[in-house]
């Protein structure tokens, strides 16, 4: 072990100094400024800092990030050490990830087996789960080796070269043989993965070979290449090749493909299931695109192939169509628990209201407005009753609070936060409360408030069962920067909250999986048209991530959606979240529709969830700002045609 792993292991001072002795403050700059240095494997740049950071609780961070810039180099008994000092911290994590691939590179097969046995044998990491075949394969531990090496082998996509050593194992025993080969072809193709299946084809002949080009050719173009029925013969293979065509052109040309299916359906020997479940997706994908055909389909399957998909897509239709006797007759084919969510018993009652039964719509109307959410909005705007402002302050209890912030891994997750590591923070805070009573959650939601650590205090909400204390579940974090962005580009602040509550849960570093970011999240393209219009310089990542100015763009944008249509602020929200081409595709054709018919007719569950959700966190962001009502039927006006926009 080094020398200055020995200094830093045994300066016990570094770690028990008390509790207050340095200024947090002080102490959060030394170790920013000390993170680079440790990250680049510079520990001399790092000691200076030490004697500030004596008993912060990110001072093992430091070293966990030195080791892994130092792996290979140090002693792995230095690096087990640690781990085993701090086994759960974030940090911690990530080092040991690090260590098992820096040991499988060194071929310390040995160490290797134990820490992927103890820590990744059951995570399903495929580079880690491939070492581990090449560990057994040097140690000669053979036994079960091919059974598992083939398992792995049999995938659908190709592999990475992290799998190569068993796999040539296998091939050298001649442990893969031409069933397998063609089981993993038939894998690929059916994931659309020709290239890999060619080449899995290849040792198996020509014809092999020329199955997977039929089949990339029906993948390219399955109109053209399903021909007719009578080009086709009646087995196994043909049945495969033909349901894979007709799925594609099912989900590129909806209408085409239940054109072509009846004269291919009872003619080949089908299963009864792949039938059905060919039926249901075609009917389904009429439904989610509006196509005139899909109320048809939808009644023209047997009852052995409905689901709750198909049940619930007949009554959006009906709704769309706003057919109110089809509507009903929907309804009432719902299973029970479905037919007892919100949505459901609100077009209950509009149809009892539209057939003149008032009286019975109301109870409905009533139970529903008696909650706090976007049908529990609509439902009182009918009865032109109150919304249901019962706010419930949860209250601190001192004592707890203070318990939680003794806690060492609550103090690691709050410096998480207030260094800027704010993703590690979260996931060290989620750790946390797995550990806590709902009494204690709720309580820790009110010192993460206090810490201005937004998003923690709602999710500590949520999972403390605290629906009524609107504080905690709708902060107004940013309040000034909100209210001048949404000032400046004509929108309701409320809004602009709703939005970046529904977007991001008030994270600013939060990047989404298609690459949107920050509060508001807004991809770079979209950054970069609006920046010159909402007044601000564009720096890509950093103009994202700086909160006023991604709620500058954010709002700006917002505002744009806005007057594209006619300052109907459902269709914007709508268009905020899928895209105004999509929401142009969704207009109703011929006469304009309902708001509440059109919302739930949106084919995207997302997006409808996504407009739900923004519209009733606005209407509680307004009465927070304001003690007003906003009622949701202000933004419900009637959504017009396409052709009449």
């Amino acid at each position: 072990m080094s020398r200055r792993a020995l200094l830093f292991l045994f300066l016990p001072w570094l770690a028990v100094a008390p509790a207050g002795a340095t200024d947090l403050g002080a102490q959060r700059e030394a170790f920013r400024a000390a993170l680079p240095h440790a990250e680049g494997g510079r520990w001399p740049q790092v000691e200076p800092h030490l004697p500030v950071l004596a008993g912060y609780p990110l001072l093992p961070d430091l070293r966990a990030a030195w080791l892994r810039s130092r792996l290979g180099r140090v002693d792995d008994a230095e690096v087990q050490a640690f781990l085993e000092q701090h086994p759960h911290h974030g940090f911690s994590a990530a080092l040991r990830r690090q260590w098992a691939g820096s040991m499988a590179r060194r071929g310390a097969w040995e160490p290797y087996l134990a820490l992927y046995r103890a820590n990744y044998a059951e995570r399903g990491e495929t580079v880690l789960d491939c070492h581990a075949l090449t560990a057994r394969l040097r140690l000669g531990r053979s036994e079960g080796l091919e059974a598992d090496a083939l398992q792995r082998w049999l995938s659908p996509v190709s592999q990475p070269k992290e799998c190569d050593p068993a796999f040539e194992w296998l091939a050298q025993r001649g442990a893969i043989t031409a069933a397998h080969r063609r089981e993993r072809v038939e894998l690929a193709l059916g994931a659309g993965q020709f290239q890999l299946a060619r080449w899995l084809a290849r040792p198996l002949g020509e014809a092999a070979v020329a199955e997977v080009n039929r089949w990339e050719r029906m993948h390219s173009d399955p109109d053209g290449r399903l021909g007719s029925p009578g080009d086709w013969r009646d087995d196994p293979r043909e049945r495969a090749l033909l349901l894979y065509g007709f799925n594609r052109l099912a989900g590129t040309d909806p209408a085409r493909a239940a054109a072509r299916w009846p004269a291919f359906r009872d003619r080949f020997d089908f299963g009864a299931d792949e039938r059905a479940v060919l039926d249901r997706r075609i009917a389904l994908l009429h439904a989610w695109r509006h196509l005139p055909e899909a109320k048809a389909l939808l009644e023209a399957l047997p009852a052995t192939s409905h689901d709750d998909s198909t049940r619930t897509w007949a009554a959006r239709m009906a709704i769309r169509a706003q057919d109110w006797s089809a509507i009903e007759q929907a309804l009432e084919r719902l299973g029970p628990e479905t037919a007892r969510e919100p949505v459901w018993q609100y077009w209950r009652g509009r149809v009892l209201e539209t057939s003149g039964q008032g009286a019975a719509a109301r109870p409905i109307f009533a139970e529903l407005a008696a909650e706090r959410g976007y049908y529990s909005f609509l439902s009182a705007d009918r009865l032109n009753a109150d919304y249901n402002w019962e706010h419930a302050r949860t209250r601190p209890d001192e004592d707890v609070i203070a318990v939680l912030e003794r806690r060492a891994d609550v103090q690691r997750a709050r410096e998480l936060f207030f260094v800027g590591l704010e993703a590690h923070g979260r996931t060290e805070w989620q750790q946390v409360m797995a550990r806590l009573s709902p009494a204690e959650r709720a309580q820790a939601g009110i010192l993460a408030t206090r810490w201005g650590w937004y998003s923690r205090a709602i999710t500590a909400a949520s999972g403390a069962g605290v629906e009524d204390d609107l504080e905690l579940r709708f902060p107004l974090p940013w309040r000034p920067v909100f209210e001048e962005k949404s000032q400046r580009a004509g929108i309701s602040s409320a809004w602009a909250y709703g939005v970046a509550r529904s977007e991001s849960l008030f994270m600013p570093d939060v990047s989404s999986g298609a690459g949107a970011v920050g509060l508001m999240q807004l991809m770079p393209g979209t950054g970069r048209q609006t920046a010159g219009r909402a007044g601000i310089p564009f720096r890509g990542q950093q103009t994202l991530l700086d909160p006023a100015s991604n709620v500058a763009l954010g709002t700006t944008y917002l505002a744009e959606m806005l007057a594209r249509y006619g300052n109907h602020r459902v269709l914007a929200t709508a268009a905020y979240n899928a895209g105004p081409g999509r929401v142009d595709r969704w207009l109703p054709e011929g006469e304009q529709l309902p708001a509440d018919a059109w919302v739930d007719s949106v084919p995207f569950n997302e997006t409808r969830g996504y407009v739900q959700r923004v519209l009733a966190a606005e209407a509680v962001f307004q009465w927070r700002m304001s003690g007003e009502t906003r009622r949701l039927a202000d933004a419900m006006q009637p959504v017009p045609p396409r052709n009449g926009r």
